[in-house]
């Protein structure tokens, strides 16, 4: 298997295709193409994906545009250090069935209103993925990269359009049997739709009066998401319908978009490229460029890489530096003073003193990324808390092992009403926290003190301690 070709896994239609491409296989090659179901019995995707497939790392996987999430949040204070743990909350809040939604996210910063202080956040949402997901990690043919074909438009439009980072826009993709619409607001993707044309036996103008009703339905439905009006609208086709008859019946100014021919033929989409995907070619859907999203685990091993990259590339220039320092010493210490040679030692312990920094620093970036995150704890434990018990008191031990310690009180002067509040917070704490254990009422503990009289401080008091991964 060479090294430099590329796995794309494309479901469409409850199939999925595995595609291989890369400088020794321009034009691409389908090496397999697998049912996708519910459930599978044991090794049988296994025993279906082929060994050349297995043998490329990263592959990227292209889902459906509707198994995304987007949202749009207000985020004032533009820090970076903890826009993650406030997308994760916020996200927790918009999708509270899906527990898997704070695993696969990205995101990016408003390009059009700064001022203001937003972030475009965009998730996996559907449990379609998911659940095709857990099958490839159990196949080992975990996809390091999701993306969909609105995002691989955004990517190209950005390049074919002048300014389309700021503008917003439809793009309309016609085929013979079926029709793609793509909505973006200031360059970020928003929604998509498919629309079926009317088949072959009906006139060319019937399948225009269909494309120009959804699309003027769908544009309603913009103003509804985006909150503003769709300013630019993009056609490509391969068919003989017209931008201008289309221009005409919506009455909206719109652009015909040539795709590169030479991208079209070295990918010869026309053999395997299923329909959301057959104007890009297979150097467009590189997750080097276009928009993607991947799990929070493959984001730390990407970056844990990049640290373990600068530990050896370190290290290696520390046994260069003292070998050469013994080298060194050796050769010339019959023609060195005595104080000519205590300089010399001077400047190569001075040398040492700059490379254990350097390494102190590394473990200090390894440390701070294996500690949990008290934004996201703190949030995880608001979502778990029933309205009849409140929080006092929070304690974080963040030095391994990592720990928090819950301090509150169960508001009701009835003893039997006890329980059930505390269940429901334990399978609340399981549920939203990493726990290296999960949660259980046997854990808690109770302060023999019952609460004033007060509305405010009725109840009975408890705490709990949680080991957190």
């Amino acid at each position: 298997m060479r090294k430099n070709n590329k796995l794309i896994m494309i479901a469409h239609n409850n199939e999925l295709q595995l595609i291989v491409y890369g400088r020794k296989e321009p034009d691409g090659r389908v090496i397999g193409t697998i049912p996708i179901q519910e459930e599978y019995s044991q090794d049988e995707l296994s025993g279906n994906i082929p060994e050349e497939a297995k043998k490329i790392k990263n592959p990227l996987l292209v889902m459906p545009d509707y198994v995304v999430g987007i949202e749009t949040y207000p985020f004032a204070t533009g820090k970076k250090s903890i826009a993650s743990a406030f997308i994760r909350r916020k996200l927790s809040e918009s999708f509270p069935s899906v527990s898997e939604i704070t695993d696969f996210y990205s995101y990016t910063y408003s390009k059009n209103d700064q001022q203001a202080g937003s972030i475009y956040a965009f998730c996996l949402q559907d449990p379609l993925f998911f659940n095709l997901y857990n099958h490839l990690k159990d196949a080992d043919m975990r996809p390091d990269y999701i993306t969909t074909p609105a995002f691989i438009w955004q990517h190209k439009l950005g390049k074919l359009v002048d300014d389309s980072s700021a503008e917003n826009f439809c793009l309309i993709h016609v085929l013979p049997d079926e029709s793609y619409l793509y909505f973006f607001a200031n360059g970020n993707f928003i929604f998509s739709r498919s629309i079926m044309l009317p088949g072959s036996g009906e006139t060319g103008s019937g399948k225009l009066d269909v494309l120009a009703f959804e699309i003027s339905q769908s544009l309603r439905l913009f103003s509804q998401k985006a909150k503003s009006e769709v300013n630019k609208f993009f056609f490509v086709s391969s068919t003989q319908i017209k931008e201008t008859e289309l221009s005409d019946r919506l009455g909206k100014d719109i652009v015909r978009i040539e795709i590169d021919s030479k991208e079209g033929l070295e990918a010869k989409k026309e053999d395997f490229m299923p329909a959301p995907l057959s104007a890009f070619s297979l150097s467009d859907i590189d997750h080097k460029m276009v928009p993607t999203i991947s799990h929070r685990l493959v984001v730390m091993e990407k970056a844990w890489y990049s640290v373990t990259r600068a530990g050896i590339i370190t290290g290696a220039l520390l046994v260069f530096l003292l070998g050469f320092e013994s080298f060194y010493l050796n050769f010339l210490s019959g023609s060195y003073s005595k104080s000519q040679m205590a300089a010399l030692s001077n400047s190569m312990m001075t040398n040492r003193q700059v490379i254990e920094k350097h390494n102190e620093t590394i473990d200090l970036i390894t440390n701070e990324m294996q500690r949990p995150d008290p934004a996201s704890i703190l949030g995880g434990i608001a979502l778990s808390l029933p309205g009849s018990v409140a929080m006092e008191e929070l304690t974080f031990n963040l030095e391994s092992p990592f720990q928090a310690i819950i301090s509150g009180r169960v508001k009701t002067n009835n003893p039997g009403g006890i329980k059930p509040d505390l269940s429901a917070m334990v399978e609340g704490l399981t549920r939203n926290l990493k726990l290296s254990k999960p949660a259980v009422i046997g854990d808690i503990g109770f302060d023999m003190e019952q609460g004033g009289g007060d509305l405010g401080s009725a109840g009975y008091k408890f705490h709990i301690q949680l080991d957190l991964k």
